[in-house]
This record gives structure tokens, sequence and C-alpha cells, in this order.
């Protein structure tokens, strides 16, 4: 079946996991080449949602382990991070406070009587 050998090179395509299968289609969404056999396309759909959940699974088991083994370090790289983009959005703020007032100088400028 196309799912295992997917899932067991590591390269699950789980977005294509949904779907129904029409009997005039000869490959089916769920990734199998069904035929239009609608116990083909469920087993590759089951296939894929294996894949889908052992990856999740995975990231899980993940962070857990990463947090443990660099959780502070990680923790100081979002604060640097929070401060950084801090930043720069208050730099955003002011050039466009700034393209703002411009703009309205200009706009009572021109619309003064003479």
């Amino acid at each position: 079946m196309a799912n295992e050998r997917e899932c067991s090179s590591g390269s699950c395509d789980v977005e294509t996991q949904a779907g129904s299968c029409s009997s005039a289609a000869s490959t089916c969404p769920c990734g199998t080449d069904c035929g239009g056999d609608p116990i083909e396309c469920a087993a590759g759909m089951w296939m894929g949602a294996f894949c889908q959940a052992m990856k999740q699974v995975q990231v899980e088991l993940l962070k857990v382990k990463i947090q443990k083994a660099w959780g502070s370090k990680m923790e100081k790289a979002a604060d640097a991070v929070v401060e950084a983009a801090g930043v720069q959005w208050q730099t955003m703020l002011a050039q466009a406070q700034a393209k703002s007032g411009f703009r309205e100088k200009l706009r009572s400028l021109w619309s003064e009587s003479r």
C-alpha cells in the first residue's frame, strides 16, 4: 500500500488523507490506487491517520526532551525575541506616526485658503 511505504520512509503526506473515493477515480484522495474501492480507500485513510498520529506523538515526546535539555536557554532566547520584536514594533509605530503627521501637515497646508 502506498501509505505504508510513505510512512516507513518517514515522509507521510498527511495533508492528502481526507476526501472520498469516487468509483470513477483511479487514484483516491487518500493516496492509494483504490480504483473506487471504498475498503481500499478507508484502509489508505487509516494508514494516513496512523502516520499523522505517530508524528504527533514524536513531536510531543521531543518537545518534553527539548524543554528538559535546553529549556533555560530557550527561555532566554524567547525573551531576546520578544525584546527585539518589541523594539521593531515600536519603531514601526513611530514611523507610521511620523508619516501620518507629515501627511496631516501637508493636508492642512494645501487646504488653507490663500
